[in-house]
């Protein structure tokens, strides 16, 4: 038998020692595994009860750790609130206003590095990922807290130096806030399925000032599919689709935002009773820049420097056969209702295009609907902002808006609200230029019971002042080959008539051919129109307008 040469036995050796090598180390591996692991089910608790001044408390079924894997998990997780604590701190003044609490079947630490944690009390992993987790916030306005804040690294640095992860990871997030109110209201807000991905969470003496992280992390990433929520009168759902936030960019994405009537417009009317407006509104796409998230967290205020809409619908519907509203709309201008809003509001520059606007109003004399039409509106609104610091620099809100009027008609206009102003107060320009008049039809022969029959319309120009009680006005309508058709409401068809006679009348001697005149006069409108107080804004600066329209053209009383 031939002996084993020195290059067999030398693998022979090598192998034992590797064998060896391995047992050790996978036997080492395990029994601190094990070891460690009963060491962490009595830490982790310990850590989160001296955090927290002993107000949570953490509570799992199962530690395992895998040194050998760098994978530590916990199983049927959750922080709860001591209750007790909580009382007693609220009778000491020293309660958080902000309660959390969360559950998760499981939690797990990737690419931990035990050995770090142990011997240098540094934990670093890879991941951490939350499985199936419910998430649970409480702000409670009432409470007083007069206890110093401690950043999170003080909090920490008793028992660890630094924490790094790498990713934290909380998928398919049901999310419940609810904010008590200063009168014990309560407002809950619940959210499911939502995304949240934190990026390189470092806490640690130099994270705490490193002003490319965000509450220590580089970056925070929420994503959620939709969400619904039911206004108090009950008569909309309000949605957001797609909605996704980057702190790194500062930016927030809206795929689309809807009010959507959860009746049609008779059932609607039906449910209200009362004149009121109905909206349908859809704005897609849209992208909110330079989002401040500490003041929002920290002082409860919006602020954003950019947010840009890329196209929408916004429909209304009116119906005036029903009864007038009671009381008044007195304080309901659209700069007095964001002055009213709970939630402080500063957004520097929103621009809105190619947004489709339509009016249409039911007329009890004719029970037809006219629609107005404003295609592919595009605004630029400045200043939007109802914080007294701010409307102390600057008390104008502007909108510069233009649109196509129906089917060809240029228009464009100029809104300044004044901020801050109990009365209300605003003003208007703007000008209409190059439209055929008879466009107008759809909406002034089921409104006014006019058809007309021919207008050239070559600018209408105006500008306008007022406030919640009234509004004056300037108006320049300039226009040729003016001809109309009076029509009436025929009793046993219910269809629209003309009257012959009338028409004939106001095409003679009452209505206007042109302005200016055959002899070169140019009349300019001027109008002082009281507001009705149970109309809108709108119906207000429209009611002024068409005065001046009417005056231009009409030299007589005809039921224009």
């Amino acid at each position: 038998m031939r002996k084993p040469s020195s290059i067999q036995k030398v693998i022979k050796i090598a192998l034992i020692v590797i064998g060896s090598f391995v047992l050790v180390v996978v036997g080492t591996g395990l029994y601190l595994s094990h070891r460690w692991s009963n060491t962490l089910r009595s830490q982790l608790k310990d850590y989160v009860k001296e955090m927290s001044d002993s107000l949570y408390e953490l509570h799992y079924e199962r530690v395992q750790l895998n040194i050998l894997s760098g994978s530590l998990t916990l199983d049927s997780v959750s922080l709860v609130t001591d209750t007790v604590v909580y009382h007693r701190l609220q009778q000491q003044q020293r309660a958080p206003s902000l309660l959390y609490a969360f559950s998760a079947d499981r939690v797990s630490l990737q690419y931990f590095k035990a050995w770090r944690y142990f011997l240098k009390k540094e934990l670093s992993a890879g991941a951490l990922v939350l499985e199936s987790p419910s998430v649970v916030l409480e702000r409670d306005s009432r409470n007083i807290d007069t206890s110093r804040h401690r950043p999170a690294y003080e909090n920490l640095a008793t028992r660890i130096k630094s924490l790094s992860i790498g990713t934290l990871t909380l998928d398919s997030t049901n999310l419940k806030y609810t904010l008590i109110k200063k009168d014990s209201g309560l407002v809950i807000t619940q959210l499911h399925r939502l995304s949240i991905h934190v990026k390189d969470l470092l806490i640690d003496s130099m994270a705490m000032v490193d002003p490319t992280r965000f509450l220590y992390a580089r970056n925070y990433e929420l994503y959620l599919k939709d969400y619904r929520h039911r206004t108090k009168d009950s008569l909309y759902w309000m949605m957001v689709r797609d909605v996704s936030y980057s702190a790194a960019e500062s930016t927030l994405r809206i795929g689309q935002f809807s009010v959507e009537p959860r009746y049609k417009p008779a059932e609607f009317d039906r449910k209200v009773q009362f004149q009121r407006d109905r909206y349908d509104i859809k704005l897609n796409d849209i992208v909110a820049k330079g989002l401040e998230p500490y003041a929002l967290l920290q002082e409860q205020q919006l602020w954003a420097k950019h947010i840009n809409i890329a196209n929408g619908v916004f429909d209304i519907y009116h119906n005036r056969s029903l009864p007038s509203s009671p009381g008044t709309r007195l304080g309901q201008f659209p700069h007095q209702l964001l002055y009213k809003m709970s939630l402080p509001v500063y957004v520097d520059t929103l621009v809105g295009n190619k947004v489709d606007l339509s009016y249409k109003e039911v007329n009890p004399k004719s029970q037809q609907a006219g629609t107005l039409l404003f295609k592919q509106v595009h605004g630029v609104f400045r200043n939007i902002t109802n914080i007294d610091s701010m409307i102390k620099k600057d008390r104008h809100l502007i909108a510069d808006m233009d649109a196509v009027f129906m089917r060809s008609g240029k228009l464009r206009a100029r809104f300044d609200f004044h901020l801050g102003d109990p009365q209300g107060g605003f003003a208007i320009s703007g000008q209409l230029k190059n439209m055929d008049g008879r466009e107008l039809t759809p909406i002034t022969r089921p409104l006014a019971l006019v058809e007309i029959k021919s207008a050239n319309i070559q600018d209408v120009s105006f500008t306008m002042q007022g406030n919640e009680r009234a509004a004056s006005a300037e108006v320049k309508f300039i226009y040729d080959h003016l001809r109309v058709s009076i029509l009436k409401k025929d009793d046993e068809t219910h269809e629209l008539k003309k009257k012959g006679l009338l028409s004939l009348f106001a095409n003679a001697i009452a209505i206007k051919d042109s302005n200016p005149t055959d002899n070169g006069k140019l009349h300019i409108a001027h109008v002082n129109y009281p507001r009705d107080p149970k109309k809108s804004f709108f119906n207000l600066v429209w009611k002024t307008l068409f005065t001046g329209v009417k005056e231009t053209a009409i030299s007589g009383s005809v039921p224009l």
